[in-house]
């Protein structure tokens, strides 16, 4: 267990969001994109009665994933087995196939699931399709570099309009450097990513940002301590949400580039000629990515998961080897993460001590 680390994130989504995915070649979630035609009239006026467009539609296919437990009959068979075994190396190498394949999936969330297109940075395309390409807005780039024309095969500020958006927030300098986050910005972007009643119940960082957050705004004791009920440990509550740290969340502070389970590491990139309005964002300047938060509405996603019990992270069994004693056996999963409102999460990036 010394490489493996903790995510709030999938922990809310196991609570709120877990979904079986019952079969088919993908899953689809309609959305409302525009109003009805109406408004006030006079008496005798005729009514428009265009049929208008109102409805879109998204569109993910499930991705698969897959972890092998390679043995040898001899260690089975012969080695470790009987009283004298110090401990059971089956059971040892599928909790260890099980983590891995957790890691690997909770660091594919803060990724992308697309190809080489317009504005997109590396072929992902058997990936899981990732928050970083759901909280965007078809223009402004993420904390990766990327900027995501469509979400779930749907254009975005096509006829859809933005209401597949929202808009990443630089909280750096216009000159790209990182700058220290503010309660001002906390909760300005809270409420960017609130409608109404819906209102975020997770923030997540960095245990850079966390510390931050703690050293710099918490001592003015605007921030409660509690006990959080889903990950099971304490974070700061603001407003409707649990602020907790995510080990697995990127950042230049403490990201790692580990070739087993991902590269999770930030650095510098190029920003776009064009970008959101609000994004703070400066065009065609070198920005140095830092530290990330993000604000979620974990009650608007839907992490499917096959309800296969091979493919629902199920084990093979172990299968023999032609010409020699090795016997292999995989973990395997098929999932995907989809956000019905991105509009009710917000990305912040270019933070700094």
């Amino acid at each position: 267990m010394n490489f493996f680390l903790d995510t709030p994130f999938l922990a809310y989504l196991r609570a709120h969001a877990l979904t079986d995915f019952t079969g088919g070649a993908n899953t689809r979630f309609t959305f409302l994109y525009a109003p009805m035609i109406g408004g006030a009239y006079q008496r005798g006026e005729n009514f428009n009665i265009t049929k208008r467009q109102t409805l879109g539609g998204a569109q993910f296919d499930p991705k698969l994933y897959e972890v092998s437990i390679p043995e040898y009959l001899e260690d089975l068979e012969v080695l470790n087995k009987g009283p004298l075994a110090v401990f059971s190396l089956i059971d040892t190498d599928l909790a260890n196939a099980m983590h891995t394949i957790s890691a690997i999936v909770a660091i594919a969330m803060a990724r992308h699931g697309q190809t080489n297109v317009t504005g997109v940075v590396g072929n992902r395309v058997k990936e899981i399709n990732g928050w970083v390409e759901a909280i965007n807005d078809g223009v402004t780039t993420g904390w990766d570099g990327s900027y995501f024309t469509t979400y779930g095969q749907a254009t975005r500020n096509a006829v859809i309009g933005s209401a597949l958006n929202s808009v990443p927030f630089w909280n750096g300098t216009q000159a790209g450097a990182g700058a220290p986050i503010t309660y001002q910005t906390l909760e300005e972007t809270y409420q960017d990513a609130s409608i109404g009643r819906e209102e975020p119940d997770l923030g997540v960082t960095n245990k850079a940002v966390y510390a931050y957050i703690k050293e710099r705004i918490q001592p003015q004791q605007r921030f409660a301590q509690e006990r959080d009920p889903y990950f099971g440990v304490s974070g700061m509550k603001m407003n409707s949400a649990m602020i907790l740290k995510d080990d697995y969340f990127p950042s230049l502070r403490y990201g790692k580039n580990d070739p087993d389970l991902g590269n999770y590491l930030t650095g510098t990139y190029t920003s776009p000629s064009a970008v959101g309005t609000g994004s703070n964002m400066p065009t065609s300047t070198s920005l140095t990515v830092s530290e990330v938060f993000n604000w979620f509405n974990t009650k608007k996603w839907a992490l499917r998961i096959s309800n296969s019990s091979l493919f629902g992270f199920g084990f093979t069994g172990f299968k023999p080897a032609q010409d020699n004693t090795r016997v292999v056996g995989q973990i395997l999963a098929a999932l995907n993460l989809e956000c019905f409102a991105p509009r009710l999460q917000k990305t912040i990036f270019g933070i700094n001590s």
